[in-house]
């Protein structure tokens, strides 16, 4: 079994991140992809975090992905891990 990795970054406008949520899909890396704005962002502006669940195989290639694309921000990584129930540490309702 792969292992898992959570990825974050954050980037700005909703279209850059929708277009690199959709690159990344479409590339088959990542399993998993969650878009929420950050709170507080200055007016006139939005920042939007990406956090993507991929295998330990496919991250080096979505930050390369990332990096291509253009983004130039910090780009987070640490393995999913599990509880003893067997609920992924971010999945919704985890106990």
């Amino acid at each position: 079994m792969a292992a898992f990795i959570e990825v974050r970054t954050t980037v700005e406008g909703h279209e850059k991140a929708a277009v690199l949520a959709h690159e990344i899909l479409g590339a088959d890396l990542a399993t998993s992809i969650d878009i929420d704005e950050v709170p507080g962002s200055p007016a006139g502006t939005s920042a939007w975090r990406l956090t993507l669940i991929t295998t330990d195989a496919h991250a080096p290639a979505m930050e390369a992905l990332l990096r291509a694309a253009g983004h130039t921000g910090p780009v987070e990584s640490r393995p999913v891990t599990y509880d003893v129930d067997s609920y992924p540490d971010w999945m919704p309702g985890h106990p």
